[in-house]
């Protein structure tokens, strides 16, 4: 006699005991044929609670939700019945579980799916059960109806799971290669020129007519090992994977030249967006929270995501431990000057301010250019924020006028004078950082 599977042990013990409940067994038959009205019940409760459903349903979904729910319900009818034959009679199951898959139907909302299902056939049961005369008899039946249900739905959702996890493996060992090649495509201004390419875009929802933007995303090693860096990248990608729904971002998300780079549109503020889903992801608070974060200007074609590529690096360049994430938006323009200076540019600036500056003398003078700059040439509220005299002030700014050769008072000089103290700041923080 053959052995039988644990599948097969389980639908026997179901068949088992609702035979011996007649009240129940009479229950599940009475499904039959109710197939559209527990799929209407179900998928109107998912729409409710679950915005990956109600942002994913189209024909193609409908129609394949609808013949899911029909093959259950004859499946259920079947172990009621006894007549449940073949060695793999949860087969629909993992079909359905790699339609999902392939389409980017998050595992998530199918396991709330089927949550909500066995909520629909708890309550068609006890409803049905409501209306019998004999209570005790029918207390009994939705005992057994109880177990069976939390049973079943419990054996489902653990097959879905698998069979959904070992698709989505097969898909990406299949689609590395083309996830790899449309990205670099669409960082060179260019649309995918493969009909594999341009599917994956269609999957990922990345659509045109929509704001799009790149970030980047250099993950945080604390021994900057380069085995750490290969961990925290592929942790990252999952993250992100993960924690940019379908319902808000089109977006491709994966590994290159040691970081992560995202390439995300919506309807409109993708960058801004962005921002703000990453931090909530716990990305760009801090140096040690999974990485610093730069991001890009909002690009209406795909033929203007290089700009946002370059944008995004200079952001990212200027991340530091206390500001791990930078929009481009947000970047002072002196502040780019300042930090991609190169030595013949320090060159230009007064020889007393380099010299100071690197000695770190003089500071009430340097202290006063800063001040005197962000109190937009005020001598009054400049000297009400340093809590000196206004003669005090005037008296610093001759001297610095004595010893540079330029005069602080003027909107040129003072320009000239505060740029030059970035453009320092920025060589003293890049040859503190390596």
């Amino acid at each position: 006699m053959p052995v039988m599977s644990e599948v097969e042990l389980k639908i026997a013990d179901w068949s088992e005991r609702l035979q011996q409940s007649p009240l129940a067994r009479a229950t599940v038959a009475n499904l039959e044929g109710r197939a559209e009205e527990i799929w209407k019940r179900t998928f109107d409760l998912l729409r409710k609670e679950s915005p990956e459903y109600r942002n994913a349903v189209d024909d193609d979904f409908t129609a394949e939700s609808k013949s899911h729910c029909g093959e259950l319900l004859a499946t259920i009818v079947a172990i009621g019945e006894g007549r449940v034959t073949g060695s793999d009679p949860f087969a629909f199951v993992r079909k359905h579980a790699e339609w999902r898959a392939r389409h980017q139907v998050p595992l998530v909302a199918s396991l709330h799916a089927y949550r909500l299902a066995h909520k629909t056939y708890w309550n068609v049961s006890r409803e049905q059960l409501a209306l019998h005369r004999r209570q005790k008899a029918a207390l009994q039946a939705l005992a057994t109806l109880s177990e069976f249900w939390m049973e079943l739905f419990e054996a489902v959702g653990a097959m879905l799971e698998e069979a959904h996890g070992d698709e989505e493996a097969r898909i990406v060992a299949q689609s590395t290669g083309v996830h790899a090649a449309v990205i670099e495509e669409l960082l060179s201004g260019t649309d995918p020129a493969s009909a594999e390419g341009r599917q994956l875009l269609a999957l990922c929802g990345i659509r045109p007519c929509r704001m799009m933007t790149v970030a980047l995303i250099r993950p945080h090693s604390a021994e900057n090992k380069q085995v750490d860096t290969e961990v925290s990248g592929r942790s990252l990608v999952r993250l992100l994977q993960q924690s940019l729904t379908s319902s808000l971002f089109g977006k491709l998300v994966g590994r290159r030249n040691g970081e992560v780079v995202v390439i995300a549109n919506s309807d409109m503020d993708t960058a801004a967006r962005l921002s703000k889903h990453l931090s909530r992801s716990g990305l760009g608070k801090r140096a040690g929270a999974g990485g610093f974060v730069g991001l890009g200007l909002d690009k209406m074609a795909v033929d203007r995501l290089p700009e946002a590529m370059v944008e995004a690096r200079i952001a990212l360049d200027l991340t530091s431990g206390s500001r791990a994430m930078v929009r481009f938006s947000e970047i002072d323009l002196t502040e780019v000057l300042a930090h991609r200076a190169d030595r013949a540019i320090i060159r230009l600036i007064p020889d007393w301010i380099r010299e100071s500056h690197a000695a770190g003398r003089d500071l009430d003078l340097m202290n006063t250019i800063r001040t005197f700059a962000d109190c937009s040439l005020n001598v009054k509220e400049t000297a009400a924020r340093l809590r000196v005299h206004t003669n005090t002030v005037y008296f610093r700014l001759n001297k610095i006028k004595e010893r540079t050769r330029v005069d602080p008072r003027t909107f040129a000089g003072a320009s000239l004078l505060i740029t030059a103290l970035r453009l320092l700041d920025g060589q003293a923080a890049s040859s503190n950082s390596a």
